[in-house]
């Protein structure tokens, strides 16, 4: 079917009487017309100063309502739009929407042109960036996206990802000169103590005008006199609606035919085939797509045939993702699976988001990544799997059924960190499917406004590829530090700023737009890179420079003030007491990655040993880091000289860390208060491993009493006579350790807070203190955690408790001999 798009005369009319140029009209015609015949999505850009660019927006978004409405037949039947959406859906997405805000008046200008020329055609939604998780999973053929006072790198990412192809987007914004100079409401967010506003900077900004005016299939537009800056290439006036692949639905198939029916793609049926064989058999089954290929959806069919097609009187599924927004898409087509079947679905809700889908013996239910592998369930499924932490993705590797999926390129992770750190080690304790979908969904391949979006975002940013000359120079350490100029990565859009944000994106479990913004304008951030000789990046630095703050804001800080930013000042000001600390100045590492295929090879330990020297030489006071706890970051940061200061109270519910802090001193002053502050921790830690951290993982607890100034803590031990002679029973075989843990407990202590003169005992021996002294575990549980028998376990422990008391008892208090 052939459609002429060409806007009615009411429409004209209309357009004339509010002063559009005919002109604006044939631009938003041929927008239309090339989106319809490639099933791409299209923008129009809307510069100016005035209401008037709203105005515009709402005649331009009710005149292609009208036309797209009278097409929503043969988008049904061509399969390029949901049966149950019979109306054109439109999105208004803005800053804010309260009452005496510009954006509440620019929306209301909008919506009396729209509700005009629209009228019952098309179906309103607004939305404001600080709820656009309750769009997410929803689908729109029209967006007015103002961008004219606030907005986020990752609002638009989720915004923009809501067209379908064959619609339109209408940006609003200021005139770009004023743009590039101005201040947003995310920039003042940027502010912290002692940078103002005017410290800013505005280099994201300036890439996306500059992006808007490289990129095909945008089309820019002066408000204010409707003169077209970026024309089109050529007027088309027809437009061909697309075909979707033909689905090849195999003859037999084990879920019921109508599940296959809902496919869009032959990689979803694919998928289903895959999941099929999970009905009878224990598997584990592996999806990865770009964003938009109908990889959460397929899922979401999927587990609803797994629940059909399983003999259990009741099925159950755990849904899990780095957060609750991720499987709204999952749980909208499995709750349309069970209703094309017959079934009456019960749902539950959280803000507005699907938590819970509930049929007859039917459960699925979302839990966060740290809870969801405790729970019983007949399939485990972890969507944007690339966000969740390897560790725990471990634990679900366990479960007989388990489906893992995850976005390559997008704003929710990155595939191929998620296959490089997890994938490649979960193939050597199973075997698994692994699926991949390539054809989009949404829209068509090569849908210019995704390219736009990815080249702006560095969705697809990776890093540079290493030769084997390269390895050499890695093994000599034939690298040298450098502080890029940034202004110049972001204006030049300069190849290294891709490889240095690639390299976090495949070494990194978790990465936002953001973050880029965050380098880009954040006035107390700053970029390190370590390079090869012949200048290739192997090793990516984000530091933000903390400390320095005013008297007065200090006093503040003690009062329960946080200021943005300065996060390790804060805490030792909260924590320790340390009000001198926060005048001292320091690099706080926001990131440090080496190249995915250059790890364990020295770069990062290089890095950072550069990077104290630069700032020793800048006459900074320390360097420290805030991070997850891992066993591995923890012994990485712990052998180059760090000292941890501070355990949080609670795990991450993502990665389902602990995050530690730590610091290196280099003035005077900041190793005074640094080492003070590194013995109180070991103090605290003695305590909190028995309450607060009673479930820290003990090869890290190991860790955290290490510290690199190796002296011992001054903390006096006091055993009454009493006590001495009952812990001489016990270590002489007469009383049970149960009966004398009050004497033990302090002995134990010492140890962890000696230094490096303590007596020798080996990993099992120090991991076996923490576990049953420390930790207070049972005799059962503890012979589990080494894999000895409880009576071998009792008997290892009175031998190390022997030989530490017997080091110590001359320097007790109230031991006499």
């Amino acid at each position: 079917m052939t459609v002429k798009i060409r806007f009615d005369k009411e429409v004209r009319e209309y357009a004339k009487g509010e002063k559009v140029k005919d002109s604006l009209l044939k631009l938003t015609e041929t927008a239309l017309a090339e989106a319809l015949e490639n099933f791409h999505r299209r923008m129009i850009v809307l510069q100016g100063e005035s209401m008037n660019k709203a105005k515009l927006a709402g005649i331009l978004a009710g005149a292609s309502a009208k036309v797209l409405s009278s097409l929503i037949d043969e988008l049904i039947a061509r399969k390029l739009r949901d049966e149950s959406e019979g109306k054109v859906e439109v999105l208004y997405a803005t800053d804010a929407l309260g009452e005496g805000t510009f954006g509440r008046a620019r929306y209301e200008e909008f919506r009396k042109h729209f509700d005009i020329l629209a009228g019952e055609n098309a179906e309103l939604t607004k939305v404001t960036f600080k709820y656009t998780s309750d769009i997410l999973g929803r689908t729109f053929d029209l967006l007015i996206l103002d961008l004219s006072y606030d907005f986020s790198p990752n609002d638009l990412g989720r915004i923009i990802e809501t067209v379908r192809g064959g619609g339109l987007i209408f940006v609003l914004t200021n005139p770009f000169e004023k743009w590039k100079n101005m201040w947003t409401g995310f920039h003042k967010n940027l502010v912290t103590p002692p940078y103002t506003i005017d410290d800013v900077k505005k280099r994201f900004n300036r890439r996306l005008i500059r992006k808007f005016e490289e990129h095909e299939g945008i089309y820019i537009v002066n408000a204010e006199n409707q003169k077209l800056l970026k024309k089109p290439e050529k007027n088309k006036s027809q437009a061909k609606l697309p075909e979707r692949e033909k689905i090849e639905i195999p003859e037999e198939t084990r879920f019921p035919r109508e599940l296959y029916e809902l496919c869009l793609t032959n990689g979803q049926v694919e998928v289903l085939r895959n999941l099929e064989e999970l009905i009878e058999n224990d598997g584990m089954v592996v999806l990865t797509a770009d964003r938009g290929r109908g990889k959460s959806v397929s899922v979401g069919i999927g587990v609803v045939g797994l629940a059909l097609s399983s003999k259990r009187r009741r099925f159950r599924a755990v849904i899990t993702a780095p957060e609750l927004e991720n499987v709204q898409s999952l749980f909208r087509f499995a709750k349309k699976s069970l209703e094309i079947l017959g079934y009456k679905v019960k749902v539950v809700t959280e803000k507005n988001l699907i938590k819970e889908l509930y049929a007859k013996g039917i459960g699925l239910r979302y839990y966060p990544p740290t809870q969801g592998y405790k729970k019983n369930a007949d399939v485990y499924v972890l969507d944007e799997a690339a966000g969740i932490h390897v560790p725990i993705l471990h634990k679900y590797l366990e479960k007989p059924k388990v489906i893992y999926s995850s976005t390559i390129h997008g704003y929710e992770g990155a595939g191929r960190g998620f296959s490089v750190k997890f994938l490649k080690k979960a193939k050597e304790k199973r075997e698994f499917r692994e699926i991949h979908l390539s054809v989009p969904i949404r829209y068509s391949s090569g849908d210019p406004i995704e390219k736009w979006l990815f080249d702006v975002l560095l969705l697809d940013a990776e890093p540079v590829p290493l030769t084997e000359e390269d390895y050499e120079l890695i093994r000599k350490k034939e690298v040298y530090f450098e502080e890029p100029d940034l202004d110049d990565w972001f204006e030049n859009d300069r190849e290294d700023l891709k490889h240095f944000v690639g390299i976090y994106v495949l070494a990194h479990y978790r990465n936002r737009p953001s973050d880029v913004a965050l380098l880009a304008d954040a006035p107390h951030h700053e970029a390190r890179v370590l390079r090869l000789k012949n200048g290739k990046i192997v090793c990516a630095i984000q530091i933000a420079k903390e400390g320095g703050i005013p008297k007065g804001v200090i006093e503040k800080m003690a009062k329960g003030y946080k200021p943005r930013g300065n996060i390790i000042p804060d805490m030792m000001v909260k924590h320790h007491y340390a009000k001198e600390f926060a005048k001292l100045k320091g690099y706080r590492v926001v990131r440090i990655a080496t190249h995915p295929d250059a790890m364990d090879m020295g770069l990062g330990s290089k890095a950072l040993e550069l990077l104290i020297k630069e700032a020793e030489e800048k006459g900074y006071d320390w360097v420290g880091s805030g991070f997850g706890a891992s066993e591995e970051l923890i012994r990485f940061w712990i052998r180059n000289g760090f000292a941890v200061v501070h355990l949080s109270p609670s795990r991450n519910p993502v990665s389902g860390e602990y995050t530690a802090i730590v610091i290196k001193p280099i003035s005077e002053k900041a190793k005074q208060i640094v080492k003070q502050a590194n013995a109180e921790f070991r103090i605290r830690l003695l305590d909190w491993l028995g309450d607060t951290h009673r479930d820290l993982e003990p090869e890290i607890a190991r860790w955290l009493f290490e510290s690199p100034f190796g002296e011992a803590v001054d903390y006096p031990v006091h055993l009454t006579k009493t006590q001495i002679r009952r812990l001489e029973m016990f270590v002489g075989k007469v009383l049970t350790y149960d009966t004398v843990v009050d004497a033990v407990k302090p002995i134990v202590k010492l140890y962890f807070l000696d230094g490096w003169m303590r007596p020798y005992l080996d990993e099992r021996q120090i991991l076996l203190l923490i576990y049953r002294v420390l930790q207070a575990h049972t005799w059962e549980e503890t012979a589990k955690f080494i894999d000895r028998t409880p009576l071998f376990t009792m008997i290892e422990v009175r031998d190390i408790i022997r030989g530490l008391w017997y080091y110590y008892k001359h320097i007790i208090k109230g031991f006499s001999s």
